[in-house]
């Protein structure tokens, strides 16, 4: 009666299996369109939510705190070096010998039984016997452990730490990335806010220009052509109000969009950088090109590829190799014929496929070479971080040079307006007119001055992340280099690899 019991346990299980796994394959398209206006709304909640304190004035630290505190990517970055983490710890417990323990319920329709017959004389030798029961219950419980298995689940744990690490490696490269993305957002916007500010307040102070010109002309004390092309300039200066407003609004949804928060224009920006001298050394090209061969997370990326490469091929070797399964269990029985119900066995099993040598053997060769061209790639990558490293020092040079030609315009047009407003209140002979044209093209030297600036100071967070480095302090550079150039032949290192001025590297 207890075996009948446990069978029909069994098959009350097997069913109510079935019945779980047909319930979950039946998904209708309703289904999933109710699931999205739920997670919809959810998430349309949580991202309405993520809003600025009223009136907050945000600094560069500030937002780059706040990108990476809230960034969803690169939330999803962490979550994901977590998950690797995680699969260390699952191909760690993978190297455990496996133990299994087994409870089974036989029943037959009826008696077993048997009998024997005699090789020598035929004949049977006794008539038919009963050695089993028509219920029966066998327990088991087996622990193996495969040294294959075992070498294998080494190598995949130590893959897990590799990739885990690759993964650490990529976070902080995402991390190094967001803060340039958002260090060029906040210097658009920045930018864009000044030139919003600027003309909005030129054109306040001009807002009679329409009736002077208007006047003039009918009084026809200037030429109608330089009059209209007056007023020309000041149309177009409205038009790119509109413009500065545009990218303001554009370059505003794309920085909070960078902060986690949700996508509209209502930021304020503390833009007193973009009114400061830029003062920062720049070092030698070959200097932070050795910096970024040390410290740029993909280049270290690689490396731990190859090193996952390699592993490959000791996996591929090792499978060449007899599997040996060492066992031992522990058996009972509810056979009341046998002799001892209960029992423990201990031994060892080997086998060896010989037709999967070859195959073996060929997907060895191909994980060698796979891991010989790591170095290759390795080295393709090098030139391309050098190559940026480049490319971002020269532009710095250049937009640096840019910003110093726009700073001295604006000054010339600076004290030449100061000059033209001190004669035009003491009665000179300058008019309205002249004057307003003079303080639209100060105006326009100024934008154009925040601009370059804002560029000039991207352009060395650009160079920071070629490097891979948060700083460019000389002095912290050449620490970080020391055991580089320990190594390197010292005719192959400029020795001028100290830190230079900007003003220096343009003399060179």
């Amino acid at each position: 009666m207890a075996g009948q019991t446990g069978c029909g346990n069994v098959w009350r299980m097997v069913g109510c299996a079935w019945l779980v796994l047909l319930l979950a394959g039946c998904v209708s398209h309703e289904t999933y369109r109710e699931e999205r206006i739920a997670r919809a709304a959810r998430h349309f909640e949580n991202v309405r939510d993520r809003e600025l304190p009223d009136g907050a004035v945000l600094t560069l630290v500030d937002c780059i705190e706040l990108a990476l505190l809230r960034n969803v990517d690169l939330e999803v970055s962490r979550l994901e070096e977590q998950i690797a983490r995680e699969r260390v710890t699952a191909e760690v417990l993978g190297m455990l010998p496996d133990l299994e323990v087994s409870d089974n319920w036989y029943m037959r329709s009826n008696r077993p039984g048997s009998s024997s017959r005699s090789i020598t004389y035929g004949g049977a030798t006794y008539s038919y016997s009963q050695s089993a029961e028509k219920y029966e219950n066998n327990f088991r419980v087996e622990m193996a452990l495969s040294v294959i298995d075992f070498g294998l689940a080494y190598l995949n744990a130590s893959q897990a730490s590799d990739r885990a690490l690759i993964e650490k490696e990529r976070l902080r490269r995402a991390e190094q990335n967001l803060r340039m993305e958002v260090v060029r957002c906040f210097f658009k916007v920045a930018a864009t806010q000044d030139a919003v500010e600027i003309t909005e307040a030129l054109l306040a102070r001009c807002r009679n220009v329409e009736t002077l010109i208007d006047g003039m002309l009918e009084k026809r004390q200037v030429s109608p052509l330089l009059l209209y092309d007056e007023y020309e300039r000041f149309i177009r200066l409205q038009q790119r109000l509109s413009e500065y407003r545009r990218n303001y609004e554009d370059g505003c949804i794309e920085l909070r969009a960078l902060l986690g928060m949700a996508p509209n224009s209502q930021i304020k920006l503390d833009t007193s950088a973009l009114h400061r001298e830029p003062d920062f050394p720049l070092p030698e090209v070959e200097l932070l090109e050795r910096v970024a061969l040390l410290e740029r997370p993909e280049l270290l990326s690689m490396d731990m590829q190859s090193h996952v490469a390699l592993t490959e091929t000791r996996r591929a070797l090792l499978m060449m190799f007899p599997n040996v399964r060492i066992f031992a269990d522990f058996n009972k029985s509810s056979n009341i014929f046998l002799y001892k119900a209960s029992w423990m066995e201990l031994g060892v099993r080997a086998a060896y496929n010989l037709l999967k040598l070859p195959q073996q053997v060929a997907q060895y060769r191909a994980l060698a070479g796979e891991y010989r061209s790591m170095d290759a790639r390795t080295l393709a990558l090098t030139i391309g971080v050098m190559s940026q490293v480049r490319i971002a020092h020269a532009n710095l040079l250049e937009v640096r040079e840019k910003y110093e030609l726009d700073d001295r315009v604006f000054r010339v047009y600076s004290r030449h307006l100061d000059e033209a407003e001190q004669h035009y209140q003491s009665g000179s002979t300058l008019t309205q007119l002249e004057l307003d044209r003079l303080r639209l093209e100060a105006a326009e030297t100024e934008i154009q001055r925040t601009i370059s600036l804002g560029r000039c100071l991207v352009g060395y967070y650009q160079l920071m992340n070629a490097a891979g480095v948060s700083s460019l302090e000389p002095e912290v550079l050449r620490e970080r280099t020391t055991e580089f150039d320990s190594l390197v032949d010292p005719g192959k290192i400029n020795d001028d690899s100290a830190s230079t001025p900007v003003d220096t590297e343009k003399k060179q």
